[in-house]
């Protein structure tokens, strides 16, 4: 049920374009709406653009706050809710990386993904009027460029509007305190990044890292710190525990298969390290928070 939900109400056309855009207002009159009022995930990136209402939604278990001009961008295998307001109005863009890859170079296509790594920006942006103005302009002219699609060139005007759209929220991103972190340390934060997606089940050790990656313990550290303002040991743990959650909350497997899966041999260790990082064991998190 789900996943066939969420093809039919985010992304009603991917297998043809990796790409869709729907007004918020009418996701919400959707007669099925329980899968995105509950914790879900999707293997696809988000763009949530609210012209009009007030409320929250709710990314990797955290609730950010929206009003007119707030933009919230979710990464795909992110987790992430809705809560329901009538009086919500905007965008939701949803696209896969195959829609950029169809047009932009690699440099560009790796940029435009970076804005949504919420680790080196917040999710959300707050637009002035003028940068309101801007993207609603923006969002516009996709929404009508989708909506026709009656010729060739279609997809790749709206592959170059959405472009224009992520590259102008770096803009904004840029100046404020959501600033994104462009600096010497950010290729080597990425390679960290990508290795420990791969690895988490195997090490969670900062020095095993940072032989992998042929750095010192000190450098790692310092790249680590200066990216995300906390040591390499915290931002693993960090990571570990968000992989844990999603796998207590949308698996049913039982909690000892959950600390193999995360690399725990030891039920009793994984335990202790879940219960030190969040306070809850696995067991009453589950139970809380698992619809």
């Amino acid at each position: 049920m789900p996943n066939n939900f969420l093809k039919t109400h985010y992304a009603q056309n991917f297998q043809k374009s990796n790409f869709n855009i729907l007004r918020i207002e009418d996701l919400f009159r959707q007669e099925n709406i329980t899968n995105i009022i509950n914790n879900h995930k999707v293997d696809f990136y988000t763009l949530l653009f609210f012209s009009d209402g007030k409320g929250k939604h709710s990314i990797d278990f955290t609730d950010y706050t929206y009003s007119k001009g707030t933009i919230l961008s979710i990464r795909k295998d992110q987790i992430h809710k809705f809560y329901l307001n009538d009086k919500t109005k905007g965008y939701l863009l949803c696209f896969k990386e195959e829609f950029l890859n169809r047009y932009l170079n690699e440099v560009e296509v790796s940029k435009s993904i970076q804005m949504f790594n919420e680790l080196l920006t917040s999710p959300k942006t707050q637009l002035n009027d003028k940068e309101f103005r801007s993207v609603i302009r923006l969002g516009f002219g996709i929404e009508q460029e989708y909506l026709s699609l009656n010729d060739k060139y279609s997809l790749q005007i709206i592959r170059s509007l959405v472009h224009i759209l992520i590259t102008l929220i770096y803009r904004i991103k840029s100046k404020g305190h959501n600033k994104v972190r462009l600096s010497k340390y950010l290729n080597e934060f990425i390679r960290f990044q990508n290795l420990l997606e791969q690895e988490f089940s195997n090490t969670k050790k900062v020095c095993d890292y940072a032989s992998m990656l042929g750095f010192s313990t000190k450098k790692l550290n310092t790249v680590v710190n200066f990216v995300v303002n906390k040591p390499a040991k915290e931002f693993i743990n960090d990571t570990v525990i968000i992989k844990i959650k999603r796998q207590l909350l949308h698996s049913n497997l039982s909690i000892k298969e959950i600390a193999f899966r995360v690399g725990f041999n030891d039920p009793t260790n994984f335990y202790k390290y879940f219960k030190k990082n969040t306070s809850y064991t696995p067991e009453s998190y589950r139970k809380i928070y698992k619809i």
